[in-house]
């Protein structure tokens, strides 16, 4: 197996949108919001699972396997059944997540997951109590509107992560032509000043049929987001400048922008980015990989 935990970390400290990595949201209280994982609980009592028919842990080494199995065994079936994580897949219990969720464990574990953020990982991906309702009201969507996958981003155009998120997902929406949407919430940051602005000039390209035209160039263009720079912008889309100024003004946009803010801080996101595919959040590294592996999972069927 040829792979090194040191260039893995390497590369996220230097390239990648990692779990944490996100522009932050002032006043905020950490892990307080109502779609949390669940509490900690151990699974029943009983001998250890270290076999289950149909998992593949070639990748992981001995000490690898050795974490794997002591979160497997240690962890609850995450439709909430009295019985192990690994009992649950061995066994073929009701819950239809189990062996997904023991495939997602192996893959965290070969990424470089630390052990005790593992159990609340699979939680916030397969418990059924961690999924949440999110309005989509106020935001902007891109795909066909009957797309088994739903991806929300709440983002700020100042904001750097945000930016690096918008070649991953445009390259998600291509991998997944016509079965994702992608709906874009305005969240910009009381620390952002050119983010609210700049929220406004999508929403009012938006007024001339080319709100993701802007939305792209405003991303593309982070460091120049002065009024000149964004007059510039809608020059080089041909809009009409005129009706563009007056749409960028407009009270309707401003409480377009209030109204998805008020859903982020119903959900009480942290910063953003923040993702939810499906109603669940994502918590994950944003990379390409893992989150192609998310939305293949919700495209193969529910789980639960």
């Amino acid at each position: 197996m040829l792979r090194s935990k040191v260039a893995f970390a390497l590369l996220l400290v230097l390239g990648g949108v990692t779990l944490g990595a996100s522009c932050r949201r002032q006043n905020t209280t950490p892990d307080a919001r109502p779609d949390g994982p669940r509490a900690a609980t151990s699974a029943a009592a009983g001998p250890a699972i270290t076999e289950v028919t149909g998992l593949d842990l070639a990748n992981l080494n001995g000490t690898e396997r050795e974490t794997f199995w002591a979160v497997a065994n240690d962890e609850l079936s995450p439709c909430g059944d009295p019985h192990s994580l690994a009992a649950c897949a061995r066994d073929h219990l009701p819950c239809r997540s189990c062996m997904p969720a023991m495939r997602f464990l192996s893959r965290r574990i070969e990424e470089g997951y630390a052990r005790d953020q593992l159990s609340e990982l699979i939680r916030a991906r397969y418990a059924t109590s961690a999924g949440a309702r999110v309005s989509t009201e106020g935001g902007v969507s891109h795909g066909s509107q009957m797309a088994a996958v739903t991806i929300v981003e709440f983002s700020d155009y100042e904001c750097p992560h945000c930016a690096r998120a918008v070649p991953i997902l445009r390259q998600i929406e291509r991998d997944f032509e016509g079965r994702v949407r992608v709906v874009h919430m305005n969240f910009p940051l009381t620390g952002h000043i050119h983010g609210m602005p700049a929220a406004r000039a999508a929403l009012a390209a938006g007024r001339q049929g080319k709100f993701w035209e802007m939305h792209y160039l405003l991303f593309e263009n982070q460091h120049h987001l002065e009024a000149a720079d964004i007059e510039r912008y809608a020059t080089q889309l041909e809009l009409d400048l005129p009706r563009f100024r007056t749409d960028t003004a407009a009270p309707e946009i401003e409480a377009q922008i209030a109204t998805s803010r008020r859903e982020g801080e119903r959900l009480d996101i942290g910063g953003t980015p923040t993702i939810y595919i499906n109603n669940r959040r994502y918590e994950l590294n944003l990379e390409r990989e893992p989150l192609r592996q998310w939305v293949q999972e919700e495209l193969d069927g529910p789980t639960q």
